[in-house]
């Protein structure tokens, strides 16, 4: 179970043991079936597997761990931090941060990896002008590789002149994009970008001339083969001298 799970309604439900996995999954399933699909919550009322005073209590739970810290890794954090940010900003409610959060955990089990801004993009939710506002206050910028067309979160302290990942071409600042291949937290290992003006000492060590390699020793072993070719040659010669005298 993905970490993003422990702060969706139905899976918080489940941890507190006011319903079944069985439950939650027959309500997912009914939620998906649905042209206007209703909150979890809601399904799970109306299914009768949730009293509206234990909604109650789920709800104030997910509030709770929302506000915790994040034991979980940077792309996950990220996800929650940026669904913590619309809420309090009120671009999104709470509601359709949970149900982006539930699909977006559905389509990582599927081997499909989208950011949450994306879905609620593409859910109309959110509107793609207010990604980058959103990005800006995680301290990241959504950029573009120039060559390649990849896409990357990359943190603003080291976004300039920042390389692709997938080809070394420099990235470029872009709007009216709301997806990303990976954040990038940390200059690649190998910096393709242009080294500043070399020093003195630098320019002078590039041009200097490579040392000429030292003269090759001509050991017994050469000699003596030399000698048999020399020998096999003067026979050959002699023979040949013979023939035509015949």
């Amino acid at each position: 179970m993905g970490a993003n799970n422990r702060l969706l309604v139905g899976q918080i439900a489940v941890e507190l043991g006011f319903l079944t996995r069985e439950q939650l999954q027959e309500c997912i399933d009914l939620q998906a079936g649905q042209v206007q699909p209703k909150p979890i919550g809601t399904l799970l009322l109306e299914s009768g597997f949730l009293t509206q005073e234990k909604l109650a209590g789920v709800l104030e739970e997910q509030k709770r761990r929302l506000q915790e810290s994040l034991p979980y890794a940077p792309t996950q954090r990220g996800a929650v931090a940026f669904g913590r940010l619309i809420v309090d900003r009120g671009l999104v409610k709470q509601e359709h941060v949970n149900e982006a959060l539930r699909a977006q955990q559905d389509l990582a089990d599927r081997g499909i990896r989208k950011r949450l801004g994306e879905l609620l993009v593409e859910a109309g939710h959110l509107t793609p002008e207010a990604v980058p506002d959103i990005l800006k206050a995680q301290g990241k910028v959504l950029m573009a590789c120039t060559f390649c067309g990849a896409h990357f979160n990359v943190l603003i302290t080291i976004a300039e002149g920042y390389p692709c990942r997938k080809c070394g071409m420099p990235l470029d600042q872009k709007t009216g994009i709301v997806s990303a291949d990976e954040t990038a937290y940390l200059l690649p290992a190998v910096d393709p970008r242009p080294r500043g003006p070399a020093t003195d000492t630098q320019r002078a060590a590039a041009q200097a001339p490579a040392p000429a390699a030292p003269p090759t020793a001509i050991g017994p072993d050469f000699l003596g083969r030399l000698a048999r070719i020399l020998t096999i040659i003067g026979i050959l010669t002699l023979i040949l001298y013979l023939l035509t005298k015949v």
